[in-house]
Formats: structure tokens, sequence, C-alpha cells
């Protein structure tokens, strides 16, 4: 088989034994370097990606991604907005929802909580609805007076499936010769559902009829529209819905976006300092390249002698030094899919429990490989390693054969 001739000694320089021992264990821990770098880059990274969307999938499946709500605090004409809603791209689903803050109370606990008053037949949350473990959604029927609330509420309650427990609303208070007093009624627990994150602690569904009575609007009025995107993330690309005079439009990122913007500046942070260690592999391997060169002098000098140019000799050296960093970068990528394919078999077998008293029983490292970073990764690590091989090339073209020669 044909090689060009750059290639072909370029190739021979990376098998053959060197003089000086210490330029060989040089160049084998730059392999290392580049390796270890980009194992740990694609380990970290796939568990960084494994917990962002874990925290996308339990908090924002499983809350609105956009409220659309006006200043009279209720919508009347939701059966025609939906609708037209529906029509704007990247939109997944809107439902109608009573809304608003009140107090469960029990014989012997209470605790602060956000009520959603559904219509069965309209809930998007897929998340919500797929983690309701006791019970079902459509037991949730107008005047039944029925709840469905989060394991982790029900346990701090001391409540289960048939229990009453008391909502306490200041919305739709009513003024009394004792006073003003909240609204409040008497609701029957019917079912039980465990997402796994702060959800389960905060939110309870009753039917929407039933909420507008306990804050004393219409029956068949509103209180929002609740908005869903393909994606939560798409909120910064969508087409936002033309507002009327009072409407109002508020997406996750009010309540959220800054628990999402810190995840993402510490997986910033984690992938800049681990592409250091890639950096100081680099470095290594310039330094072991202007040692081989070093080392090769007299056999440069001769190569010269018999016509070799120096753009040859240029892209000898460099294919001699960017191996190390191409090897170490093909066994880093294919280290870190493997370890990150397996870090919970790796950690468990280790005798090491990261998430042994995480919230809704989750014991494993979530992981989630990106193809895309990983390509960025593996020629990125390839690309560094390329550029630190030209100045030790540059010098190996500039070797004079006399001066090389003279000792020889």
């Amino acid at each position: 088989m044909f090689y060009p001739l750059s290639l072909f000694i370029g190739l021979r320089y990376t098998k053959s034994k060197r003089n000086n021992k210490f330029v060989s264990f040089v160049s084998l821990f730059s392999t290392g370097g580049i390796t270890l770098g980009v194992l740990a880059l694609i380990t970290v990274l796939s568990v960084m990606n494994g917990f962002e969307n874990e925290l996308k999938t339990r908090i924002l499946g499983a809350i609105p991604h956009a409220i659309l709500s006006n200043e009279q605090q209720t919508v009347s004409d939701w059966q025609t907005q939906i609708p037209e809603l529906l029509k704007i791209p990247l939109l997944k689903s809107v439902e109608p929802v009573v809304s608003g803050e009140a107090i469960i109370q029990t014989q012997k606990n209470l605790q602060g909580v956000l009520f959603e008053g559904i219509l069965p037949q309209y809930y998007a949350s897929d998340v919500v609805k797929s983690a309701i473990y006791a019970g079902k959604l459509t037991d949730l029927t107008a005047g039944a007076y029925h709840i469905i609330i989060g394991n982790s509420l029900a346990r701090q309650l001391g409540v289960g499936l048939g229990d009453k427990v008391r909502i306490i609303s200041t919305r739709g208070s009513r003024y009394t010769p004792l006073g003003r007093l909240p609204s409040q009624r008497n609701f029957t627990i019917a079912g039980l559902f465990n997402v796994g994150s702060d959800v389960d602690k905060q939110l309870l569904l009753m039917h929407a009829q039933d909420a507008a009575r306990l804050i004393h609007i219409p029956k068949q009025q509103m209180t929002g529209l609740r908005i869903y995107l393909d994606d939560p993330f798409d909120i910064e690309s969508w087409t936002p819905p033309q507002l009327n005079a009072g409407q109002t439009l508020t997406d996750w990122r009010k309540t959220h976006g800054e628990l999402f913007a810190a995840v993402k500046m510490e997986k910033n942070m984690i992938w800049l300092l681990l592409c250091l260690i890639i950096a100081v592999a680099a470095f290594n391997i310039l330094s072991s390249s202007v040692m081989v060169v070093s080392d090769k002098n007299a056999e440069v000098a001769i190569l010269k002698t018999l016509g070799i140019s120096g753009k040859t000799l240029n892209l000898i050296f460099i294919i001699q030094g960017a191996w190390s960093g191409i090897i170490g970068a093909l066994i880093g990528t294919a280290s870190g899919l493997l370890l990150s394919s397996y870090i919970n078999e790796t950690m468990s077998f280790l005798g090491l429990h990261l998430l042994a008293n995480a919230s809704g029983g989750q014991r494993l490292l979530p992981v989630l490989h990106e193809p895309a970073q990983i390509v960025i990764i593996m020629f990125g690590a390839m690309l560094l390693s390329l550029l630190a091989t030209l100045y030790p090339a540059y010098r190996a073209g500039k070797v004079s054969p006399v001066e090389a020669l003279r000792y020889e």
C-alpha cells in the first residue's frame, strides 16, 4: 500500500525506540494525559447532562411552561382562546386552570400549598399523570370535592386515601359580623402522586369547578391558561401569543430560571476546568515533540542531505506528535463512553452510593450522552494535540545539516 513519505516516516517515529528513555516516558505520559482528560470530560458532562435532564423532566414537566392571565384574574372565553393558541409553532398543549395559594389543614398539622383546579380531559402534565400511583385523574369530578396530593405532603400531614382535609384560601374570603373570614371547604383525598421533586410537597389537584367554588368565582370561569411547549427550553425562541389589553404572560424562567442558570453555569465551569487537563496534556505533547526533534537531530540532518524538503520534515513531526493526541483522544472517548454508561455499576462495585438519601427513591446517577458534545470533545482534543506539534515541527524544518552532523 502506498503511503506519503511524511506519513510513513512519521508513523515509524511513533514506534521507534528512542535513545533517551525520558523522552519516551514524557510521550507516553502526554498520551495518558489526553486519555484521562477526555475520559473525565465525557463522564462528568454526561452525568451533568443527566442531572439537567432530570431537573427538566421532574420540575419543568410538572409545572406550566407559561401562564396566560389577565388583570381581572378570571378568564371567561377560554374555550375560544385555546384553539387559537394551539396554532402557535412549538406549542404542545394548552389547559385551563383555576389556581391559587391555600393552606391544607388536618387535625394535627397544616401546610401551605398551591392548588390547581383542572379539567381532567384538558390536563396536560404527562409527568404528574404518569406519577399518580394511587387513584386516578378521572376521580376528580365536579361537586365530589376530591383532591390528589403528593406523597411527601401526605406523609408530612399524616393522611392517606379516603381521609378528609380542610382547604383554606384567602382568595374568596367574605366579610362577616366576626370580621373577614377566609374561604374554606372539606375535601377527600382521592389519589397520591410521586414526581420525585419539591412538587410532591407543594401541589394538590382538584376539579376546576370545585376550585371555583372554593374561591367564589363563577364555575365556568378560569384564573388562567397554562401553556406547554414541546421543549421547555424553546421558551427563548418561540413566538408568544399577541396579548390583549390587560393580559399578562409569565413563563417558567421567572420562577425556576435561576435554578437552571446555576446548573448551566456549573456545567460550563466543569467543562472549563476539565478542558485544562487536556490543555496541560497538550503542553506535554509539545515538550515531548521538542525533545524528539532534539533526539532526532542527526536523522533530520541526514534526511535533509538526501533532499527531503523542510515542508515534508514539518509534516513528519506533526504526524509523529499528533499521533499521541489522536490515540489518547480515541481511547479516552471510548473509555469515557464505557465508564459513563456503567457509572452506577462501577460505583456500586466500589461501595459508593452518592444518592443513597435522594428524594423520590432516586439512587442512580442519571446519564445522558449528547453525540454532538462527544464529537466536539474528541476532535477538540485532537486539534489541541495538532496545534502543540507546530512549533517542534517548525524547529525540525530549521535544523542545519552541517551543524547537526559536525560531531557525528
